[in-house]
């Protein structure tokens, strides 16, 4: 398995512990612009996990494309009915 595989997949997972470990933020205190520790946590980690669902993606597109690429300059011959 690739690596690029193996950090992209890392990185879509580490979101999804943080947000499956609710006793871990599941409370009122600390308070935040009025708002409880529970809502803004999670406000918190919405861009945080965007910006790694996007690394993951390019990572993963990155290693789809340089295995693509390889065959690009290869010429196929058309098929063509006389």
């Amino acid at each position: 398995m690739d690596n690029k595989k193996i950090v992209a997949g890392i990185l879509i997972l580490i979101p999804f512990v943080a947000y499956f470990i609710l006793p871990l933020y599941n409370s009122q205190y600390p308070e935040a612009f009025g708002l409880p520790f529970f809502y803004w946590y999670q406000i918190i980690w919405l861009p945080i996990s965007g910006i790694m669902f996007y690394i993951a993606a390019v990572l993963i597109d990155r290693g789809g494309s340089a295995k693509n690429s390889a065959g690009a300059g290869r010429k196929r011959k058309s098929r063509v009915s006389k």
